[in-house]
């Protein structure tokens, strides 16, 4: 009674919800929610845990493969045993707070045996520190006295149009004036930088990264953006690195024609091969939404391919069959992992990272 009632709960929801940007595309793996927010948490109190339930909504069983998870603080229990279709299952996610501070998310990435079923979930909290002195806080050191809390800051979702700033906290733990400057990989994605001239002996000071990103045909897709922090002329040796999925501004009109891509499979394993060697595949990407299907920007990233070009259009109830290529690693025993970017106008998940693997053999 209980799988039937998240069933019934969940197929409701679907039904009259129009899914955000940041949600799942229709799956056979329907969750009651992708996201869980911890709310403000205290590190001292340790990891917080949620339970992300979900019900099989096909007539094929699911049995999940593989659970990877965006950081080793972040921990997940789940069953290998298939869960049939209508019955539920569950995935129990641990949070460790320990060294964190401040808003932070988590992304949890789930792959079942047959890589049709395919969701990512994500974790958000933000976190009261345990009282630290600057040393602690800031364990990142940059150049001479100055470090800092993270040396990277994923923007999300940036639609054409829009500005968004992050801040940047940077601590000098020494006992003299030092004098700040910045240098980046340059504005060509619309990143920039505000940073204070100086920082004053055990003062914390801010800097504040902003994309800006205009409306446009070329600007869509992931940026990708690096800083590094000059102390009293010396370059921090490690850089901070920046990025932000562009994608369009999407109108707030549930009534209006929307595409839906679908990918199958979402995950392309070319099993083992030999070593130094392209690979193919052929994949279906189809449109089961009512409006067309434009890939914004197709993004394949080094040693992969694909069949398919930015301004491609899918129309609404069409699919088509795509050619996907991988490099094989010419070292033998060997993991080559690839990627490829995929930006449409598909609300539901406008940017989309196609995940390819290929063992040596």
């Amino acid at each position: 009674m209980k799988a039937k009632a998240l069933l019934t709960t969940i197929l409701l929801a679907v039904c009259s919800i129009t899914w955000a940007q940041d949600e799942q595309p229709a799956s056979a793996m329907v969750f009651e929610t992708y996201e869980w927010d911890f709310g403000t948490i205290d590190e001292a109190d340790g990891p917080v845990t949620h339970t992300f339930r979900f019900v099989n909504i096909s007539n094929n069983p699911i049995q999940i493969d593989n659970v990877a998870t965006s950081c080793g603080c972040t921990t997940v229990q789940y069953s290998t045993e298939p869960i049939h279709g209508g019955e539920e299952g569950e995935i129990t996610v641990i949070f460790d707070p320990s060294r964190y501070q401040g808003h932070v998310f988590r992304e949890v990435e789930i792959i079942t045996k047959d890589r049709h079923n395919y969701a990512y979930l994500t974790l958000y909290a933000d976190i009261n520190p345990i009282p630290m002195g600057l040393e602690q806080i800031y364990p990142h050191l940059l150049a001479g006295t100055i470090k800092t809390n993270s040396l990277g800051y994923p923007f999300g979702y940036i639609a054409q149009g829009e500005s968004i700033t992050k801040v940047m906290r940077i601590a000098n733990v020494g006992d003299k004036t030092v004098n700040l400057s910045v240098e980046t990989n340059g504005k060509r994605n619309g990143m920039s930088v505000e940073c204070p001239k100086s920082i004053d002996p055990q003062e914390v000071v801010s800097i504040k990264i902003t994309y800006d990103i205009p409306k446009g045909k070329k600007y869509y897709g992931l940026a990708r953006d690096t800083i590094w922090l000059i102390a009293d002329g010396v370059k921090s040796q490690k850089p901070i690195t920046v990025n932000a999925k562009r994608v369009e501004k999407f109108s707030r009109d549930e009534n209006r024609p929307k595409p839906v891509m679908r990918i199958e499979p979402g995950y392309v394993d070319f099993g083992e091969k030999a070593p130094g060697k392209i690979y193919k595949k052929t994949i279906v990407i189809g449109n089961t939404g009512n409006a067309d299907l434009i890939f914004r920007n197709v993004e394949p990233m080094q040693g992969t391919a694909i069949s398919i070009e930015s301004d491609q259009v899918i129309k609404p109830g069409k699919e088509l069959k795509v050619t996907v290529a991988v490099t094989n690693s010419r070292e033998p025993n060997t993991t080559t992992m690839g990627s490829i970017n995929l930006t449409t106008n598909d609300p539901t998940r406008p940017f989309y990272e196609l995940r390819l693997q290929v063992d040596t053999n």
